[in-house]
Order: structure tokens, then sequence, then C-alpha cells
């Protein structure tokens, strides 16, 4: 099957398309960087809204996984790359009859509603987005839906949780912690008690590609679903956990006078059948 897939060279959509390239399938990737193709992926020089005519036309799904947030505070980049492009995206998907999506979303569309307590969401939970980055999908996830209901298209909805692994931005939780282990040099935890839905990356990639069967679970125009393997843990156990493999030289600094305790928990584990 061929697959029309944006954010590849990102974190999750690395794992995702080597996994799918595995599996017997074949890439179309749009790219701004300068990559080298082979015979199961082919790089796309361009931004993801640009026409792609014939590359979208040959697509049997759209799986679209870039976006703008987690790593930038520029309010007007979230909102081009989420929600203006992304619906140049889907229209042009449209126009040359690709009309199977997998729309790769968050668990910050439905923001932090009660502080300091361990609230686990659920697919029906109210969602009120605290930051740019949750409230843009939420936006264009609700723009998907309308536009499936209106031409005729199949979309799913991912709204995954938090995610770690092999490839992450090494600026986050666990890369960083993996790095001070490595070299032997203390660790300071920020939030020791908040509690995340840790998930990681290859229980991600192989869920989204088990989602791409729309012959599975049938539906009419859209269905929403978590990405999670529901483990949640403390920061401070998660770091632990890891901490101990490398057997380090460096400490555990916890910041005391932290009392964030809370974070996206879904309600239940993804399973796909």
């Amino acid at each position: 099957m061929k697959i029309f897939l944006t954010g590849a060279s990102g974190f999750i959509g690395k794992n995702f398309y080597k996994l799918a390239i595995k599996k017997g399938h074949f890439i179309y990737a749009p790219t701004r960087a300068k990559r080298n193709n082979n015979n199961n992926i082919k790089w796309l020089s361009g931004d993801f809204d640009y026409s792609w005519k014939n590359e979208l036309s040959n697509s049997k799904i759209l799986v679209h996984l870039a976006a703008s947030g987690l790593n930038s505070s520029n309010e007007r980049d979230i909102y081009d790359t989420n929600v203006f492009k992304s619906i140049n995206l889907l229209n042009n998907a449209i126009k040359y009859k690709c009309k199977k999506w997998l729309i790769i979303s968050t668990s910050s569309e439905y923001g932090l509603i009660k502080k300091n307590k361990s609230l686990k969401f659920t697919k029906k939970t109210n969602r009120v987005p605290e930051d740019d980055y949750g409230l843009s999908k939420a936006i264009f996830t609700d723009y998907c839906i309308n536009l499936a209901k209106k031409f005729n298209c199949k979309v799913r909805i991912m709204r995954i949780f938090f995610v770690y692994g092999s490839g992450e931005n090494k600026k986050r939780l666990y890369p960083s912690m993996l790095r001070a282990a490595k070299s032997g040099n203390n660790f300071f935890i920020k939030n020791p008690l908040e509690t995340r839905d840790f998930t990681n990356v290859k229980f991600v990639s192989k869920i989204l590609f088990d989602a791409m069967n729309f012959n599975k679970k049938r539906f009419k125009s859209h269905q929403i679903w978590h990405v999670s393997e529901n483990k949640p843990q403390m920061i401070k156990s998660f770091v632990k956990k890891y901490w101990k493999i490398y057997k380090p030289k460096g400490k555990l600094i916890l910041n005391k006078k932290s009392n964030v305790t809370f974070d996206h928990i879904s309600d239940k584990k993804s399973v796909w059948k």
C-alpha cells in the first residue's frame, strides 16, 4: 500500500515509517530538507500542503503527523501549521481522491481540567485546551470531522498521550536522563511527583500502523481513539527505573519545591484487534 505521510522526519514519524516499510508499504514523505530516496520511501521536496497531485492520487491513505507547538512558542507558526496548512492538505487530499485519513492529534486537546488530581480522560471528556498547541489541534480535528462528513471521507483521530523512546528530542525528559546517566552526571528532576501516562514510541507506531486498516472497526465518517499504554507513574519512579540500568556515578536530585502531581492520563490502554 502507498501511504502519504507528513512529519516523517519527526520523532514518531521516523519510528512509524520504519515499521510501515518493514511491513512492505511504500511512503511518500514531504520534507523541507534534502534526503536520499530508496526503494521504499520517496522524499518530496516541499511543504506538506503543496499540491502533490500525483502522490496523493496514488496513495491509499493519508497519515498526518506533522505539527508545530511541542517545541515552539511561536503562536503564528503553531496555527499556520496545525490549522491552515493542515486544512489545505485535507482539501488537496479530497481533490485528488485520497479519502482515508489517519490524523495524529494529542491529549493536549483536553487541557488540564483538574489541577493536582488524577483525572483519567475518556474520548467523551470535554476539551478545555490550555495552550495554543492543544487549541490548534482541537480546532483542526473538529474541522477534519466536518470535512469527512461533507465529502464522504473516513477519518480516524488518534489522540496520543505522553510518548518517549528512541529518536526523541534530546531536550526532553527521557533522553536528558539517559545522557546524564551515561556521562556520570547528576540529574535534576523538575517535577518528581507529576504522574504521566508514559507510552513507548514503538507501541505508538504499532497502534498507528494497525489503525490504517479501515476494514477493522467499521464506521461511517469518523472515529476518535486514544493512543496509550495506560501505565501511569510518577516521573521520579520512571526515571529511577531507567537510571538503575546504567549504574551511574551521578545522583538523582528531586525538586522538593514542586507540587505538580498531575498530567494527562488515558482511561484505558489502546488495543487494536
